[in-house]
Parts: structure tokens; sequence; C-alpha cells
């Protein structure tokens, strides 16, 4: 594919790192890894740049060995936890630049321990359609962070690419294998840790986003009967529902069992290897073929063209 290079996905959590290499050769891609390896200690992206740098260094010493990297290309998903994400309106006069600007007053108003410089912004731009009214879905993160991963990447002879929200890069993925109507709507769920995150999909793009903090697992199907009372408020149907996608660590069938029962929603789980051509040896891999959901994620950035 013209502009595609051999890409890998890497994701973090506070546990351990996971990785996907994407190559493209013979007009076809083929998923060459996809592992994982757990820190020595929770990574805290907030703690010493040495030993942040230490921690990854470890975990990704250990992937390496077991089969060696191909590309040089690098992108990260980060967790939720390290996101503000908030809903504003824009006004179409704009151009992007002064966009991004006012979102950053925007956010710094909201946050005022964070200063504009200090922060890195994503919009998502919800255009007039029949389901929601004109806003940008605004994702920031802080750009001492982005700073670290190009350290480390610097570190180890790679280049960075990209680095994004661990639930918005897997959204990218699942809309690009699913095309609804334009009266449809996808459910995106994603849990990792003590955050749940929502998303609906119109037309392949979010038009809500939420990230929600759990006390236990216990909670989940609670907040997700609130998330779905809050679509309504955007004029989402749950009949308009035509797909629901679940991805994170440790999804038990448990939960979709209760899920469909309390909910009436048939969760699927979401994998993004289903249609891919896989290097054969990762069959023998448990993280592979277990907890394939999981690298949700690392695939999609891995995946990812623009």
């Amino acid at each position: 594919m013209p502009g595609f290079q051999n890409h890998a996905g890497i994701n973090l959590t506070s546990a351990k790192m996971q990785l996907v290499e994407v190559n493209y050769s013979d007009e076809e891609f083929i998923v060459e890894n996809a592992d994982e390896e757990y820190f020595s200690e929770f990574l805290d992206l907030n703690a010493k740049e040495t030993k942040v740098l230490a921690t990854l260094q470890g975990a990704f010493d250990e992937l390496v060995m077991r089969r060696p990297l191909k590309s040089k290309l690098v992108s990260f998903t980060l967790p939720n936890s390290l996101f503000h994400v908030v809903r504003l309106p824009y006004e179409n006069t704009l151009v992007q630049d002064d966009m991004l600007e006012e979102f950053k007053w925007e956010l710094s108003n909201l946050f005022p321990k964070s200063s504009r410089e200090e922060m890195v912004v994503q919009s998502i731009k919800v255009e007039d359609n029949k389901k929601t009214f004109s806003s940008a879905i605004v994702v920031a993160t802080y750009r001492k962070y982005l700073k670290l991963l190009n350290n480390f990447c610097l570190k180890n002879g790679l280049k960075l690419k990209y680095v994004d929200n661990v639930h918005i890069a897997s959204d990218r993925l699942i809309s690009l294998g699913n095309s609804p109507s334009d009266r449809e709507v996808i459910l995106s769920v994603y849990i990792a840790g003590e955050a749940l995150s929502v998303t609906f999909l119109f037309r392949g793009k979010p038009i809500y986003f939420d990230i929600v903090q759990l006390s236990n697992a216990g909670e989940i199907l609670t907040r997700l009967s609130e998330e779905l009372e809050a679509g309504k408020s955007i004029k989402i149907n749950p009949a308009s529902i035509s797909k629901a996608f679940i991805s994170g660590d440790n999804i038990p069938d448990s939960l979709l069992e209760k899920a469909a029962k309390s909910l009436s929603i048939d969760f699927i789980r979401f994998n993004p290897f289903e249609e891919l051509k896989v290097n054969p040896d990762l069959f023998e891999s448990r993280a592979f073929t277990e907890k394939a959901n999981s690298f949700s994620p690392a695939a999609a950035i891995a995946f990812r063209l623009v």
C-alpha cells in the first residue's frame, strides 16, 4: 500500500508493555509480532525520567530479545488516565490552528493547574447531522509524555510517529471494518485498570466520548447503563445501536452475559487480527491466542496511516 511503512504499535499500561508489529510486503499486510511483557515495577510516567526510561527499556529488551523488531517506526497508545476529555463548541469560521489554541485556552480554564504550553490537543469535530449539534470532542495530554517517549525511541534507534489515546486508537480500527448506515450507531467500550470509557461512533467518527473512573469491577454495568442514558441527551436511541464492541484487558464471559441480560446489548469482543494475515509463529503464543482482544490499541496504532 503506497505510503505505508513497516510500523510497530506499543500500548502502555501501568503493568505492562504490549507490542504489535505490522509489515507490508507483496501487496498485503502481515502481523509479524504481537507480544507483551510485564514491567519490573508499576509504570508511572510522572516519575523521574531516568526511572521511567529504565522501566520501559527493561520490558522492551525482553520483547525484542524474543523477536527482533524489523521496523524503525514506532507509535504509542497511552491509558485514559493520562488524558483530559471534554466536549466543546467550536466556531466554523476558525482555521484549525486558531481552533486548537481556543481549545487549549478552554482547557487551561477547566484544569487551572495545567498551562496551555504544557498541553498537546487533538480535536474530533462532531459535524452537524441528525444525531447531534456542532461541537468537538477535545482530547488533551501533556507534552512531557511525548518528549519522554521520543527520548526512549532515540535511545533505541527508533523514530516516534504517533501518540494516541488508547480508546480513540482502537476505535479507528473498529471504524475501518464497520460501515453502518446513516441511521445506525456503533457503541464501543474500553475497560482497563480502574477506568471505563465509552464512545458512540456515527459515520465512523466519535460523537460521544466519556471516561468513567471505577471503584471496583462490580460497577461496570451500572456505569454502562448511565452512559447509555447520557447518550439520549445527544439523541442516541439504544435501538439505533447496530453493533457493540468491547475491548480491554481481561474481559470475562460473565461480563458479556450480564450485559446481554441487564442491558439487552450483545457485546462483541473486538479481535483486531480477525481479518489479517498473521505470522504462523504467533499461534504458539498464549498472549496472542488467548488475549487477542487486549492488543486492540497496539494493533490499531500500528495500522494507522494518518
